[in-house]
């Protein structure tokens, strides 16, 4: 299962057609080539900003610590491919557009399906246990866990 932020364009209420369905998660492009991830999805200062500094980290690796340049290259790619859903969503939401929420499921489809039926999975009430700092915490959990099930 996979989690789906949805954003709804401005102007709208209530579930619309034109949702966009952005999937969390690792994107293995922008490991590969970060500042061109970044322009394909219309982010141009954070491709910029990933440019400069990989040209920079390139630029001042001495001739024999190239290896060292190169992981920190890798490092940044890496960074890009983690969060790069996240500045999509944020820069989506810069330019009017309304967060909906999200969703969990196995592809884009049934998170469309999700989204336009209007399912919800409701959280089981789950009594409040105390922390240690004395403060009531409430365990809820989306479902049952392995640990959750008892013998019989």
């Amino acid at each position: 299962m996979r989690r789906y932020r949805i954003v709804e364009p401005p102007g709208t209420e209530g579930r619309t057609e034109g949702a966009r369905f952005l999937r969390d998660g690792f994107r293995p492009w922008a490991v590969v080539l970060p500042s061109l991830w970044l322009l394909g999805h219309r982010l141009y200062l954070p491709a910029v900003a990933v440019f400069l500094v990989d040209v920079l980290v390139m630029a001042a690796a001495p001739g024999d610590d190239l290896p060292a340049a190169a992981l920190l290259s890798l490092l940044l790619g890496l960074g890009v491919a983690l969060e790069g859903p996240s500045l999509v969503a944020r820069r989506l939401v810069r330019l009017g557009w309304r967060d909906a929420g999200a969703v969990w499921a196995r592809d884009a489809i049934d998170a469309e399906l999700f989204y336009y039926v209007g399912e919800t999975i409701e959280m089981p009430q789950a009594a409040t246990s105390i922390g240690r700092s004395g403060e009531p915490r409430s365990p809820l959990r989306p479902g049952q866990s392995l640990f959750d099930l008892r013998s019989a």
